[in-house]
């Protein structure tokens, strides 16, 4: 049975301890300086580390305590989270997600294992990938293939815009299209922050009565977000693989001088440097 790992706060954190002195599981030494505590009673094995992180062997014993803990949200209705993956890439895609979650369908993602896909190996990140794309949730993505980024690029800057301004546009127009799907009393947005002002611009004809949006450093931090990151770098793996497949390439493992220069503009973002040089 494969483990999971989630993160908790320091109120679950609190939880799980009056749990444990309640039920009387089992505390064990810990084995590292990282970890705070470990429980092993019977088919529950639990170790929680100063992190935040929290590791658990998966059976219905150990979920159970998981489930006993996890505070679930009351104040909005749904939270909203949107990001986006492929700017770094010089090859690829640029991929923004957004999606719509309700406080069940947070906690849901949190006992899967939804945590920032930064701590997340590609493997694992792929298998909740595929686990969420096949749940029912409000959701919706922009994929900029590299040539319609490279025409989109080219018009921003012939506005005398930045990357930026095409990111905002790209969150904008998910959250936007997003919150016309949904019907809420009280909503919240956390958008990853990448450029306060230009986003905010962006979003300016939001109607925000009962809407709160948040532009967040380290937004993973928060489900929502976490969610759309996983599913955003979920698609441009899967539209890399169908660019590799069609131009005979490996792309995360070749350079662009390597790539006939017909072909960069199907397959790379012009603007690098790196692929620049070799137009």
């Amino acid at each position: 049975m494969p483990t999971v790992s989630l993160t908790i706060d320091l109120y679950e954190l609190e939880e799980l301890r009056n749990y444990i002195l309640k039920t009387d599981l089992k505390r064990v030494s810990t084995k590292n300086e990282y970890e705070l505590l470990r429980v092993k009673d019977g088919n529950v094995n639990i170790v929680v580390y100063k992190s935040g992180k929290i590791v658990h062997n998966g059976t219905m014993e150990s979920q159970k305590v998981i489930d006993t803990i996890l505070k679930k949200e009351l104040t909005y209705d749904y939270i909203l989270g949107s990001d986006e993956t492929g700017k770094g890439e010089w090859y690829g895609p640029l991929v923004v997600e957004g999606v719509a979650l309700t406080p069940d369908l947070i906690l849901k993602c949190r006992k899967m294992g939804v945590r920032d896909s930064k701590t997340m190996a590609k493997s694992q990140l792929m298998a909740i990938a595929q686990k969420l794309t096949k749940m029912k949730f409000v959701r919706t993505f922009r994929i900029l293939l590299p040539e319609v980024y490279n025409l989109r690029y080219e018009e921003f800057q012939d506005e005398g815009k930045t990357l930026n301004d095409m990111l905002a546009w790209a969150h904008s127009a998910v959250i936007k299209e997003i919150i016309g799907q949904i019907k809420f009393s009280n909503a919240k947005v956390v958008i990853d922050k990448f450029d306060f002002e230009k986003t905010e611009y962006r979003l300016s004809s939001i109607d925000r009565a009962n809407l709160e949006i948040i532009q967040k450093t380290k937004g993973e931090s928060e489900i929502p977000v976490a969610v759309a990151s996983i599913i955003a770098k979920y698609i441009f793996e899967s539209e890399v693989d169908l660019l590799n497949t069609e131009y005979g390439l490996d792309l995360r493992n070749t350079t662009p001088a390597e790539i006939d220069p017909k072909i960069l503009p199907f397959v790379a973002k012009l603007h690098f440097k790196n692929v620049k040089k070799h137009l």
